[in-house]
C-alpha cells in the first residue's frame, strides 16, 4: 500500500475540545509545521501523564472519544497507549496534520507480542513521515522520521529504524552503539475498534502487567517521576532516587504530592 493510500485511509477525525486540550497542554493553535508538532509532543509528555489507575479502581476503559476526552482533558488525569494516542490523534487532525494510526508489536524479552498490542501515530509532513508516540511511558520526546538513515538523539538516548519485511522496527541505545529493539508496526492503516480486544484484554487478564501492577509516570523538565504500588522512582537532575511504597496510603500521598491526583477522584467519578 502506498503511502498516499494509507494516509487517504485514515479513521474520521473526531470533534474534541481543542481549545482546552490545547490549554491543558500550555500551548496556543499555530499553523501545521515540524516545529509546532514537536512542541506538542513534548508538551503532551510534561503535562498529562501515563497511568493504568482505572484499572485498579474499577473504572472500565472504553475507547470512545468523548469518555477519553472526559477523563483526561477535563477530569485532568492521563492514560494508556489506547487512551493518550487516541485523543492525540484526533487533536493533531483537527490541527491539519496529515495523520493515521498504526498497530505495534512490542519486543518483550526478545519477542514480539500480537497485533494491537501498542496504539502509535504517524504523521505525514514535508514529503517525510514521523512516528509520534505519547502513550508508550518512558520513550523519545520529539517525533521521530521514520527513516534507515543515521540515528536520532533525543536527550540522552538514540533511537534508529531498520526496514525488514515489511516491518518498521524501532531501536533504542544509550551509547549509540547497542541497540534493542523497542517495537515494529507496518505502515498500515487501522481502525480504533481493532484495538478494543487487547485494550480489554489489558484491564482483565491476570497476565497483563497492567493489572498486576498499578502505576503512574510523567516526564518533567527536571527528568522523570514514576511511582507504582511498589516504588517511587525519582530520576531528577540525573539524580535517581527509589522510596518504597510500603502501603496504600502511602501510595494516595505520593500520587497527590507528585501528580496532583487525589485517589478520592478515582473512587467517586464515574465515565459518562
Amino acid at each position: 500500500m502506498s503511502r498516499l493510500n494509507y494516509f487517504e485511509n485514515r479513521p474520521k477525525i473526531l470533534p474534541i475540545n481543542k481549545e482546552d486540550y490545547l490549554k491543558r497542554l500550555g500551548l496556543e493553535q499555530e499553523t501545521p509545521s515540524f516545529s509546532f508538532l514537536k512542541r506538542l509532543h513534548r508538551a503532551h509528555l510534561l503535562n498529562i501523564p501515563f497511568e493504568n489507575l482505572d484499572i485498579h479502581y474499577g473504572r472500565k476503559i472504553i475507547l470512545d472519544i468523548d469518555k477519553i476526552s472526559q477523563k483526561i482533558i477535563v477530569e485532568g488525569r492521563g492514560g494508556f497507549c489506547y487512551e493518550l494516542n487516541a485523543l492525540f490523534y484526533h487533536l493533531l487532525g483537527s490541527l491539519g496534520y496529515d495523520i493515521s494510526i498504526a498497530s505495534a508489536q512490542v519486543n518483550v524479552d526478545g519477542a514480539y507480542s500480537q497485533e494491537f498490542e501498542h496504539m502509535l501515530l504517524l504523521v505525514r509532513l514535508d514529503d517525510a513521515t514521523y512516528l509520534c508516540d505519547i502513550g508508550f511511558g518512558e520513550l523519545f520526546s520529539e517525533p521521530k522520521k521514520i527513516t534507515t538513515e543515521i540515528p536520532q538523539l533525543d536527550f540522552t538516548n538514540y533511537y534508529k529504524f531498520d526496514h525488514i519485511d515489511d516491518y518498521w522496527v524501532l531501536k533504542k541505545s544509550v551509547n549509540n552503539s547497542a541497540f534493542t529493539p523497542i517495537y515494529r508496526f507496518m505502515e498500515r492503516s487501522r481502525e480504533f475498534i481493532e484495538f478494543v480486544p487487547r485494550c480489554d484484554y489489558h484491564q482483565v487478564s491476570p497476565d497483563s502487567k497492567y493489572v498486576n501492577t498499578k502505576m503512574i509516570t510523567q516526564l518533567f523538565r527536571e527528568g522523570r517521576v514514576t511511582l507504582t504500588d511498589r516504588l517511587l522512582v525519582k530520576n531528577l537532575f540525573g539524580e535517581i532516587v527509589k522510596s518504597p511504597i510500603l502501603n496504600e496510603d502511602e501510595f494516595h500521598i505520593k500520587l497527590q504530592e507528585n501528580f496532583g491526583i487525589d485517589f478520592r477522584q478515582l473512587i467517586n467519578q464515574k465515565l459518562l
